[in-house]
């Protein structure tokens, strides 16, 4: 009974949604973080929004590769979460060419790019893209961030001075410099 009722209230929830997205001709926030409804892609009622800054999908079961994610407007999102997911693909046109980006949080996914190519958004100031398979070297501008996570994923090569911490950078496959250890010559 209670899942017929959960299924019940996702589902009005869902229509609701669709009404007021055709009604106001777009989304200017929406938080579907941590529910039940396994989203798989991202709907396609969001990616045609005209207009949305936050996207929260964090823990939505969602399904999928950014290669195939296509919104219509990109250069408008202030914040994206898509943490806890299982997607994969290359993010670095949302971190590439969103002009007034935020907040990127991805971590808990299966990303796969090379960070070492990737041209931060002027306006960012977090990032996380922890717990994914991201590769290459480690910008010196993620120095200009506030708040970062690259823990756990493949990076290389010696950091450049950073303010962050050593678990910032953990788990990765050959980072060295400080604040890790030394490289080795």
């Amino acid at each position: 009974m209670e899942e017929v009722l959960l299924l019940f209230t996702a589902m009005a929830l869902l229509t609701l949604m669709c009404w007021a997205f055709h009604t106001y001709n777009g989304i200017g926030s929406l938080d579907l973080s941590y529910n039940r409804f396994q989203l798989k892609p991202i709907p396609k009622w969001v990616t045609s929004s005209p207009i949305i800054y936050s996207l929260k999908l964090a823990k939505s079961r969602i399904k999928m590769s950014l290669d195939d994610w296509k919104p219509i407007k990109t250069k408008s999102f202030y914040e994206i979460d898509l943490s806890e997911n299982e997607i994969s693909g290359n993010p670095t046109r949302f971190l590439n060419q969103t002009e007034v980006l935020n907040e990127f949080q991805a971590s808990g996914n299966k990303l796969r790019f090379d960070f070492g190519k990737l041209t931060l958004a002027k306006k960012l100031q977090k990032l996380d893209l922890s717990r994914n398979l991201v590769f290459g070297k480690v910008l010196a501008s993620v120095a200009g961030l506030k708040k970062l996570n690259l823990s756990q994923n493949h990076l290389c090569g010696k950091l450049s001075g950073t303010k962050f911490s050593a678990s910032v950078f953990a788990g990765n496959d050959c980072l060295c410099g400080s604040p890790l250890s030394p490289c080795k010559t």
